[in-house]
């Protein structure tokens, strides 16, 4: 039954995100092509979707981590897609991507010269954000987004650097790797989405930005909660 399951939720994020594509060519519209509710619900079967790998996983560890970050999801795209609170959905996305990184971080080793590189590379981050803050944008939105973004390149190596890992068969370390790419191209747009319909006010572009962040977005958590699964049916 759980094979079942796990097929028929499959066929259905895998129809949602055909017909996104298509009717998005048609109309021109992200949210006409792809309702609000129906992009919760496809957030909704993936955190599903990892609740049927069972034994069926690398280990508990891995298993209840990845089934964390996508219940995280879950309640951080409820902030974002239905109330549309941005500070909440953020606050609860910084959880997602640690959950992430600690999931990651497990399957490699990280040796000293390794540890001190990323702490380095995430003090600068946050460092450079501190002092180049825009004028005439909240400040606790920004701060938000600048941890959240320091979180997610780490989170972006760790995961390039399962390849590297003992713990997961190739063909995980390959979704998790591109399952985060996704998700970081598509907090890239994420980020600038706001930039470009308040300062510059570019109709075109605008929309074309909002569609690459569900383009991104949508694939990249259904490759997470594939990537959970030892084999794959």
């Amino acid at each position: 039954m759980r094979n079942l399951y796990f097929k028929l939720i499959i066929f259905i994020n895998l129809l949602i995100y055909i017909y996104f594509l298509i009717s998005y060519m048609l109309t021109g519209s992200v949210d006409s092509s792809l309702p609000p509710i129906i992009r919760y619900c496809y957030i909704l079967l993936c955190f599903f979707l990892s609740m049927l790998i069972e034994d069926n996983c690398y280990d508990i560890m891995d298993k209840r981590l990845l089934q964390t970050a996508l219940f995280l999801t879950t309640i951080a795209d409820f902030f974002f897609i239905i109330i549309e609170s941005p500070e909440l959905g953020i606050f609860v996305f910084i959880f997602v991507q640690i959950t992430y990184i600690l999931r990651h971080a497990r399957a490699i080793s990280l040796n000293h010269i390794y540890t001190k590189t990323l702490l380095l590379l995430s003090f600068s981050i946050l460092l450079l954000g501190f002092f180049i803050k825009p004028k005439n944008i909240d400040t606790n939105l920004y701060y938000l987004a600048l941890l959240y973004g320091t979180l997610l390149i780490n989170s972006l190596i760790l995961a390039f650097s399962t390849f590297r890992s003992k713990l997961y068969y190739k063909h995980s370390s390959s979704t998790i790797a591109i399952g985060i790419a996704l998700f970081f191209m598509c907090d890239i747009n994420v980020g600038l989405y706001p930039l470009i319909t308040e300062y510059y006010n570019i109709d075109s572009l605008s929309m074309t930005i909002y569609f690459l962040i569900w383009f991104f977005y949508l694939p990249s958590q259904l490759l997470l909660a594939l990537s959970g699964y030892k084999k794959l049916k």
